[in-house]
């Protein structure tokens, strides 16, 4: 069980790597796409290649945060960890990213992922670990307030359109930042660990 958990925790390494690159090999095979201006689900609606690397990128990084937030679920302290089940909903409405095209109420599941808002906090209160750890209280921190300052810019619409692909991309990646580094923080904790020693028999 404790492999399978550190496998499934190795998955908060995806997302970041994996939304940049299928974003920008999408992006260069789209004819007249500004990555600085257009976000990633815009290159849903040019079709052929850059769709299929959208598609790719949603379904891909969807998988990973469910994979992760079931790892992280496991290395709780609670049965029902609201943390972990956070994240999955938000990797949940990531994969129909891959599977339905912007303008579509499917596309994001009816903007659920907005619950990744509260994931990382709910999951550091799921686990006396994380709490406790500062580092990972500080990028708890960091990726919430990020997340709320990205909200608050597009509720009052100040959110640039010039910019709108950069920005997010720049708060998408500094979203994904949480699990990566919980993961290497939950990895290194737990090979620090003394392993059990075995049971010697006594000899006569």
């Amino acid at each position: 069980m404790q492999k399978l958990s550190r496998l499934l925790l190795k998955a908060g390494f995806i997302p970041v790597v994996w939304f940049l690159f299928w974003s920008a090999l999408g992006a260069a095979f789209a004819p007249g796409y500004d990555s600085i201006r257009q976000q990633v689900s815009e290159l849903g609606l040019v079709g052929g290649l850059p769709e299929l690397c959208e598609q790719i990128s949603g379904l891909g990084v969807g998988l990973a945060f469910v994979a992760f937030a079931i790892g992280l679920w496991a290395t709780s302290d609670r049965k029902i960890a609201v943390g972990a089940l956070a994240w999955i909903v938000f990797g949940v409405a990531m994969i129909s990213n891959g599977v339905w095209r912007m303008g579509s109420p499917m596309h994001g599941l009816y903007a659920i992922g907005v619950i990744n808002l509260i994931a990382p906090a709910m999951s550091c209160l799921d686990s006396t670990t994380l709490r406790n750890d500062r580092t990972a209280y500080a990028v708890t921190a960091f990726v919430s307030v990020a997340g709320i300052v990205y909200l608050w810019l597009n509720l009052l619409g100040l959110d640039p359109q010039d910019f709108k692909g950069l920005t997010q991309r720049v708060f998408s990646s500094i979203n994904s930042i949480w699990p990566f580094a919980i993961a290497m923080l939950s990895l290194r904790r737990q090979t620090a660990l003394p392993q059990p020693r075995e049971s010697r028999r006594s000899v006569a």
